[in-house]
């Protein structure tokens, strides 16, 4: 490998760890409420869809990366009376955050 190689390499690398650290931040349409979706949390994603999923399924939110609007779904139950709450709002740059993520997991070619 020549020195270039290496430093080119070298400069990547970090940009890989951190782009799946990277979150996608979404907001509620009604309050200043954020929430932060992580790779690890995705469970499905489709040319239109993504979804992710939080506290053993008790929490399940699909995404529109066309639009960026998000539905929250949220099953409060055992030990508590059973509940559902609908939460509604935008991400940001969804698409963005996907390729990052994406890139983030491809391997690199090391002839």
């Amino acid at each position: 490998m020549t020195l270039s190689r290496f430093w080119l390499l070298a400069a990547m690398l970090p940009t890989a760890t951190l782009s799946a650290e990277l979150p996608l931040k979404c907001h509620l349409d009604t309050s200043a409420d954020q929430f932060w979706f992580y790779q690890d949390q995705l469970v499905f994603k489709s040319n239109q869809f993504i979804i992710f999923q939080n506290f053993k399924g008790r929490v399940v939110t699909q995404v529109d990366v066309k639009t960026g609007k998000f539905s929250r779904t949220t099953h409060i139950g055992e030990p508590f009376v059973p509940k559902y709450q609908m939460l509604f709002g935008t991400c940001e740059e969804p698409n963005h955050v996907l390729k990052m993520w994406h890139m983030s997991s491809v391997q690199m070619d090391e002839r």
